[in-house]
């Protein structure tokens, strides 16, 4: 049984290409104009770009002055963020995390953001910005954190707080305030419409020299590059931004951040794979009587260590430091 399978994304990723298919006109086949706007780039606020491709009827571009690639025209979060207070695919992907090896994996991932925030911990403040199911959450709540999380899913909510027991409600950043140790931003900037100014409020929520820790789908993995608009990151409705370790360098920088460490994980083979042969991807796993499939396996831990180390993960992780 493949990841997908495992973990009821197979089922996730049907029922969001049925909603991504509600937002289009059936004229052009584009996301219609009653949910969707043009926009300068989000990051440098430049009106040239190029179009990439067009996934679904949503159009992939990238900015020609800082390289940042983005939705355009752009779905306005606020059509989004109905879809992620109840029901639908938002549901599904509560499966997905709470599923036996989404949460084996997240624990991991989620105890090593946690070793890199302790040097940055001060008196213990921290504010999670998007908790979901509220897992790195009470993690930190372990490891002797003080603070409260954010989250708009309301069946991600009742599951952080009826099931993991940790402080968190679903008020938006512009209305937080305290200042804070550290604020964790992890699979949220790519879903915002207005990247800059939901930094702003980061550095407002944090103290000079506190950490902020982001996870963003990196457009420049492997899988991106080999699979383009078949990659799974781009749907133009979910995620509105796809950041390079360049361009989350930028956008950081223009607001005030120094980025201390930055690197990727999850090498995310297995879709490159079914697609080298001659398979559609994310649709259970490559032929493991190909031999390049053979070769692959024999090598893969020194294959994805490579992956992390050129920077090619499917996911870039980023600590940055709000300048004194």
């Amino acid at each position: 049984m493949n990841l997908d399978t495992e973990t009821g994304r197979d089922r996730y990723f049907a029922a969001r290409e049925a909603e991504l298919r509600e937002l289009l006109d059936p004229e052009t086949g584009l996301v219609s104009e009653r949910f969707a706007k043009r926009v300068d780039c989000p990051s440098c606020g430049s009106s040239a770009h190029a179009e990439l491709f067009v996934k679904g009827g949503y159009p992939i571009v990238r900015c020609d002055e800082c390289s940042l690639v983005f939705s355009n025209p752009q779905v306005d979060e606020s059509v989004v963020l109905e879809e992620y207070r109840e029901g639908g695919s938002n549901d599904l992907w509560v499966d997905v995390l709470t599923s036996p090896r989404q949460l084996e994996m997240d624990r991991a991932k989620f105890e090593e953001i946690l070793d890199e925030l302790e040097p940055y911990r001060g008196d213990g403040r921290l504010l999670d910005v998007g908790t979901s199911i509220g897992l790195f959450l009470r993690l930190a709540l372990e490891r002797g954190w003080t603070g409260r999380g954010t989250e708009f899913g309301r069946r991600a909510l009742a599951h952080a707080r009826d099931e993991l027991k940790v402080p968190v409600d679903d008020s938006p950043i512009e209305e937080l305030d305290g200042e804070h140790d550290a604020v964790t931003v992890l699979s949220v900037l790519e879903h915002v419409n207005r990247p800059r100014e939901f930094l702003r409020h980061v550095s407002r929520l944090l103290k000079p020299g506190g950490a902020t820790y982001l996870i963003v789908p990196n457009v420049d993995s492997l899988v991106t590059r080999v699979l383009h608009e078949r990659a799974a990151t781009f749907d133009g409705r979910n995620h509105l931004l796809y950041f390079s370790p360049i361009t989350l360098r930028d956008l950081l920088g223009r607001e005030g951040f120094e980025v201390v460490a930055m690197r990727t994980r999850v090498a995310s083979l297995d879709p490159v794979l079914e697609w080298l042969t001659y398979r559609e991807p994310y649709t259970g796993g490559p032929p493991a009587e190909d031999p390049l499939v053979q070769a692959v396996a024999e090598r893969r831990p020194a294959i994805e260590r490579l992956l992390e180390e050129l920077d090619l993960g499917y996911k870039l992780h980023c600590l940055a430091v709000k300048r004194g």
